[in-house]
């Protein structure tokens, strides 16, 4: 199955990964990024990308414009005297990137890429035309570019040792111990070396051979990341990759087997099995994207996972391994989760946020009653314990410091997260019968308190203080609002759940609504494909076919060529205003599709 893009669909580079190896390739082949995890760093990659300036860190305005910049960069590869005439971009069993390139003259390339066995192979071939091997390249620490910084880390240093000879390059970092190495070139380059504090330029003589076959290490040591590179070359002929390639079409084909003809939830199937990321042989962390903020947010995870195992149940192992890595890796000072983390499991941003103390209880209930392994079990005492010490006075409410979009709460307690609060104690009564009663007082504590009256009308409030005060809003980050019927917390003709929707989809919602059917948040100010979620199902459970179809609409015109979706998106034209990769609003549209598990 070839799936050919259309750049009319929003266009942006093209990814990769497996095994713990991610990486995007420009609209010509050439590489961006190939990233890799690293036990100290977190993420570290090889790429063409700049450094982050640190003095601009807080900058809102210049970390939005280093994260477009990311999309437009000319990749590390081969250069083209003629001029490109043609473009194809395809996605083989929709996974594996091909693209072909044809020249003025007559000429073409046509290049594939396979992550595979910790690496990456890449084969070109050259057709009438003698490229030229260059890029700026750098390895270096992940950017980890936030918008909230929460965290900052100290400076990245980037040092290059460049070492060139006998059709191998390798391009170190000693100050992070991390080393790229490429086989496949041609002798032809010679024997070179060079130091530099920063990126180096990489040049290489015309190539002359019509088929090149590159493969890719990446490792903290040069010798593992040679071994890696060099492992792979036993593919590098026509035939072997040409079989290679087959199998591993053939591998995509049957995972897609049972799941609809559907881009945006084939990419949320790939994207989540590509972050999906190896830290030991027992524990897996999942990121949120791989090239702007390659970090751990317990609730995108969430969601990532619950999107994998509704669609195949043997990501239930990767389920017990990202289980694994919450718990017994990610770093709990007092028992709590961060906002978010390396991939490492340093935590990242202190900052306490209330939902992402209960992601991690929700899954590991969920697993528990899918599988019968009570492994995690003996974890959910402690974390309760710590939760419980939050309460302050009477009232079963739960303070938070920051809202799940990161941003300041205006009272301490916050609707949504306690909904799902609400949610998770159910779920944990499957294991622990004496959670029932608890989930009882936060239901009617919530009904208490954030039941709250405006202009008539009586709605949830988004955040009150518990003293009468209360803050009105609905962001397209507060997914369980939503869910609640879904989980049962109310019904679809509760009047308070329905003014409440109503509300949210109004411009009485300031900083949320940007239009009829548009919900965003003031996060990224503009429509978000995480509200065209919500409203997704939001339509489907009121039966209103107009909404639904307004709503699957929207996404369909918001997902970029290869059925990503992105955080924020222009009303009018449907670009990407904000992060062109994105895992959570792939994984949450991919659970509420039907046919699911």
């Amino acid at each position: 199955m070839t799936r050919v893009l259309d750049p009319a669909r929003g266009v942006k580079p093209l990814d990769f990964g497996g095994e713990g190896v991610t990486g995007s390739v420009d609209i010509n082949g050439r590489l961006i990024a190939l990233n890799a995890y690293h036990p100290q760093e977190g993420y570290v990659t090889f790429t063409v990308a700049p450094s982050f300036t640190e003095k601009d860190r807080y900058d809102q305005k210049a970390v939005r414009a280093y994260r477009a910049g990311l999309v437009t960069l000319s990749g590390f590869g081969p250069h083209f005297e003629p001029p490109i005439q043609r473009r194809e971009v395809r996605l083989l069993g929709d996974a594996i990137p091909q693209l072909h390139l044809e020249f003025g003259g007559g000429g073409s390339a046509t290049t594939t890429i396979l992550a595979l066995q910790g690496g990456v192979l890449q084969h070109w071939d050259f057709r009438g035309v003698t490229p030229l091997w260059k890029g700026k390249v750098a390895v270096q620490r992940a950017t980890y570019s936030q918008l909230t910084e929460g965290g900052p880390l100290p400076p990245a240093q980037v040092k290059s040792k460049l070492n060139i000879g006998a059709g191998l390059m390798t391009l170190t970092n000693p100050a992070i111990q991390a080393t790229a190495a490429i086989a496949g070139f041609s002798d032809a380059a010679g024997m070179f070396s060079q130091g530099a504090d920063g990126p180096v330029d990489v040049k290489l003589p015309p190539e002359t051979r019509s088929s090149v076959f590159l493969s890719y290490g990446f490792a903290r040591d040069e010798h593992h990341a040679v071994s890696i590179a060099r492992q792979l070359q036993r593919y590098a002929t026509v035939e072997v990759f040409d079989a290679l390639l087959q199998e591993m079409i053939a591998k995509w084909e049957k995972c897609w087997s049972g799941v609809p003809d559907d881009l945006i939830l084939r990419r949320a199937l790939l994207y989540g099995q590509i972050m999906a990321v190896p830290v030991t042989d027992e524990a897996t962390c999942i990121l949120t994207d791989h090239m702007l903020l390659p970090l751990s947010w317990n609730r995108d995870a969430y969601f990532v996972m619950d999107a994998l195992v509704r669609w195949e149940r043997t990501h239930l192992e990767t389920m017990r391994r990202h289980l694994k890595w919450m718990f017994e890796i990610a770093e709990r000072p007092n028992n709590e989760w961060g906002r978010c983390y390396l991939a490492s499991g340093q935590q990242k941003d202190p900052a306490y946020q209330l939902d992402q103390q209960l992601f991690p209880l929700l899954e590991l209930a969920e697993y528990t009653v899918m599988t019968g392994d009570g492994a995690f079990v003996e974890h959910i005492q402690p974390v309760m314990n710590t939760l419980l010490k939050r309460r302050i006075g009477p009232a079963w409410l739960f303070p938070t410091e920051e809202t799940p979009a990161d941003d300041p709460v205006a009272y301490p307690y916050h609707f949504s997260s306690h909904l799902l609060l609400w949610h998770m104690l159910q779920r944990l009564q499957a294991i622990i019968p004496g959670y029932r009663e608890l989930s009882r007082w936060v239901y009617r504590d919530i009904q208490r308190y954030f039941i709250v009256e405006r202009e008539g009308k009586k709605l949830f409030a988004y955040a009150v203080d518990g003293l009468g005060n209360a803050s009105f809003y609905h962001d397209a980050n507060d997914v369980p609002l939503a869910m609640a019927p879904v989980w049962g917390f109310t019904t679809t003709d509760d009047p308070v759940w329905l003014a409440t929707i109503d509300f949210a989809f109004s411009p009485a919602n300031e900083g949320g609504y940007y239009g009829d059917g548009f919900l965003g948040s003031v996060h990224t100010r503009a429509p978000w494909a995480l509200g065209d979620c919500q409203r997704l199902l939001i339509g489907r459970l009121l039966g209103d076919r107009e909404m639904e179809t307004q709503a699957r609409d929207h996404l369909q015109r918001a997902a970029q060529w290869d059925g990503a979706l992105s955080e924020g998106y222009d009303a009018s034209t449907f670009d990407v205003v904000s992060r062109h990769w994105f895992a959570w609003p792939n994984a949450l549209y991919a659970g509420l599709i039907p046919g699911a598990m």
